[in-house]
């Protein structure tokens, strides 16, 4: 499928601290004008190259450009040193467990200290600690998700933290956010001699200086510790007592940094300058760059109110109805909505029976998408490109977005995440306010749909003329949201359009691009845990194998390994070997970019037209691949507005149900006659071509013992 995207309306916004990779290259920018950027390679050996903007743009889309914005930074440096990991997605089971249990007890913490009830004091933490574990609870899926009898203390939630560490859990997470908490207790040890108490409490006495309305720097503070060292030592040699050690400037600096963040600023700065900066208020924002506040709500819409509005609901049978889940008791449906709040254009849209977790993540995940390909579906005379990183995300207080999954999502993508306060729509007016506008401009268009294609299936399956219900919805949203909203002149925009406000904006200021594609899978994808065999790893009847899965088996016994595949793209997915993650292709040519839903039509359409066969052609059904994507790539689209549950117990189903017992063969080229009668006899070849396979690309699947899917073997 061919989608169009305007690539001269997008701009990326790069720093010169940032690190951008491309194909491989770790490059940093050093300078840009209005045709694109000058970057020096990370390498430092001097050399240069320049990327157009265009294609900076092209290499976003395709997930094949990586932002990892501040690298270079002197304090970014310093956290990759202490952490073992800067995605809270790629961590290990035990230090993702540690980090769900930090991150739960900040979050009841904010929770507690916004609603007046705990303080940041030793004596009001450890007064309210059984109020705060009792919150905690309450941002966490799983208390144990490792499955230890014993679990470890540091993500047992029965063990609570200190008043001092929980402190320092708050202080790292203000700072550096979720990804502050990651920690790297495979270094512990002691690996250099400690402080002595006496010399501790003299730095520490000289580091408070750090807290003065002069402002010193940290240059000064490290230069005081080294006088009243000095000045020490010279009183102890004349005592008769051993000297202390002076500290380094990097031990000096990290005890500046360990200083709770909000008293630096309310010390340096006031407390005034601390509120505004630990605290936004809804009023007085003074936005001026696209992306700096995305805001994502919910909406409850009432389904059958727009049918009956149609005609449709008329026209449908109780089972139809409830083939989509429309009975008397299912007939709202949420739609999860992201705005950029200084542009007011729509990022991202989805529809979820009821308000989830998955529909949050997806709709965060849209934001950082180019929709060229939903406004294509639609016919849509004008572009929907409005995408990258935003920098900073404002939602209510609902359980979806209080999750872990949309939490961490923000986290690994460098996102300042706020909830406003219950009860405060203000906070995030422009969210709530859309929902008015699509009642009143959306709902009365509706009515005059043409449904002319529904009425002509007839007695087709009632899921699938069902199914047409939400697509015309989502039809209907985007093409509203691309054609007419985003052209509409805005009061809150002074009369300009959102549209020309992003394109006025983005000219000046620029986005930070979206995630690569190897971080869109390790943040978005789907987790499993799959048996790595000589075989390779099998995922929806796909075999995934290459030569580093094959040096891994030499050293190691079939066992499960951690997998990664996004259900956008399953040719290729991530394996986690050892403490790294790896990208493994498929096996399978014609897969690459290919959706699972697509992959799972076409075996099924496959094995409809053949219902007592067991073996089926490769070749045949990857060639159907793509003509169901050409064919119905307007409701493959406008599918992606409706919330995916690729779940463990849909696959497992599915792989059950669908791909176990069945067999792929690719079926070898026929040879072309000579035009003489008779049997044509190949012609001798050599020992060596004769000992070569003649055709490498047969495959064959097997199905494992104990059910739950097949591998597919090569003959």
């Amino acid at each position: 499928m061919d989608l169009k995207f305007d690539l001269d309306n997008a701009r990326y916004a790069l720093g010169t601290y940032d690190r951008v990779t491309i194909e491989g290259i770790a490059y940093r920018p050093t300078s840009s004008n209005e045709e694109g950027y000058v970057m020096a390679t990370e390498a430092g050996a001097g050399l240069s190259r320049q990327f157009s903007h265009a294609q900076l743009s092209r290499l976003g889309a395709k997930g094949r450009l990586r932002h990892d914005p501040g690298y270079f930074l002197p304090d970014r440096a310093a956290k990759r040193l202490v952490a073992s990991s800067s995605l809270v997605s790629e961590l290990d089971p035990k230090s993702a467990a540690r980090v769900s249990k930090k991150s739960a007890y900040v979050e009841a913490f904010r929770e507690l200290e916004a609603e007046g009830k705990i303080k940041r004091t030793d004596k009001s933490i450890a007064e309210n600690s059984e109020v705060l574990m009792a919150r905690a609870v309450f941002y966490v899926r799983n208390l144990n998700p490792t499955g230890a009898g014993d679990p470890s203390k540091s993500y047992d939630f029965r063990e609570q933290p200190s008043p001092r560490t929980m402190r320092r859990w708050l202080g790292a997470s203000e700072t550096f956010g979720t990804g502050g908490l990651i920690d790297a207790m495979h270094k512990r040890g002691n690996c250099s001699r400690e402080m002595e108490p006496e010399a501790i409490g003299l730095m520490l006495e000289q580091v408070r200086g750090y807290l003065s309305r002069d402002r010193p720097t940290q240059k000064v503070i490290h230069e005081n510790v080294q006088i009243a060292f000095r000045q020490c030592n010279e009183e102890r040699e004349e005592d008769g007592l051993p000297p202390l050690r002076t500290p380094s400037r990097e031990t000096v600096r990290r005890a500046i940094k360990a200083l709770d963040p909000f008293v630096v600023k309310a010390a340096r700065d006031g407390e005034d300058a601390a509120r505004k900066k630990f605290r936004p208020v809804g009023d007085g924002l003074g936005l001026t760059r696209p992306l700096e506040r995305v805001e994502i709500d919910e909406w409850t819409v009432d389904v059958i109110t727009l049918m009956r509005a149609t005609g449709l609901y008329d026209m449908m049978t109780e089972a139809e109805l409830d083939a989509i889940g429309l009975d008397d008791s299912k007939r709202r449906w949420t739609l999860t909505l992201a705005i950029c709040a200084t542009t007011r254009c729509i990022l991202g849209m989805v529809l979820s029976p009821s308000p989830k977790a998955s529909a949050a993540v997806q709709v965060l995940q849209m934001v950082t998408t180019n929709k060229g390909k939903w406004s294509d579906a639609v016919g849509a005379l004008s572009s929907w490109d409005m995408h990258g990183t935003p920098e900073q995300v404002v939602t209510d207080c609902g359980a979806a977005f209080k999750s872990e999954a949309f939490r961490n999502a923000c986290s690994d993508l460098e996102i300042v995440f706020m909830r406003a306060a219950a009860g405060l729509p203000e906070f995030r007016g422009r969210g709530e306010r859309i929902f008015g506008t699509i009642a009143l401009g959306l709902c009365p268009r509706l009515a005059g749909r043409t449904f002319s294609d529904v009425v002509s299936k007839g007695d087709a399956d009632p899921e699938t003329r069902a199914s047409l219900t939400l697509e015309d919805l989502s039809f209907a949203l985007v093409r509203w949201t691309v054609d007419i909203y985003h052209n509409t002149p805005h009061s809150g925009l002074g009369g300009e359009t959102p549209v020309a406000c992003w394109r006025r904006l983005t000219k000046e200021w620029g986005v930070m691009p979206p995630p690569d594609m190897r971080r869109c899978r390790l943040i978005f994808g789907r987790r499993e845990k799959r048996v790595l065999s000589k075989e390779g790893i099998t995922m929806m009847g796909v075999r995934y194998h290459s030569k580093l899965l094959a040096d891994w088996m030499m050293r190691k016994d079939p066992h499960k390994v951690d997998v990664r595949w996004h259900p956008k793209d399953i040719g290729t997915i991530g394996v986690r070997l050892g403490s790294d993650w790896y990208e493994i292709p498929t096996v399978f040519h014609g897969l690459e970019g290919v959706p699972a839903q697509c992959w799972l039509n076409a075996v099924n359409d496959a094995k409809a037209s053949r219902p007592n066969a067991t073996t089926f052609n490769l070749d045949a059904i990857v060639e159907a691949v793509h003509a169901i994507q050409q064919r119905n790539a307007e409701a493959t689209q406008l599918a992606g507005l409706l919330v995916e549950d690729w779940g463990e117990e849909r696959v497992a189903h599915t792989e059950q149900n669908v791909f176990l017992g069945t067999e792929f063969s690719r079926s070898e080229p026929d040879h072309p006659s000579d035009g003489e009668p008779g049997q044509a006899i190949p012609a001798p070849t050599s020992e060596t071509s004769s000992a070569r396979p003649s055709d490498p690309a047969a495959v064959k699947p097997r199905p494992r013992r104990g059910g739950g899917g097949f591998s597919i073997e090569e003959e």
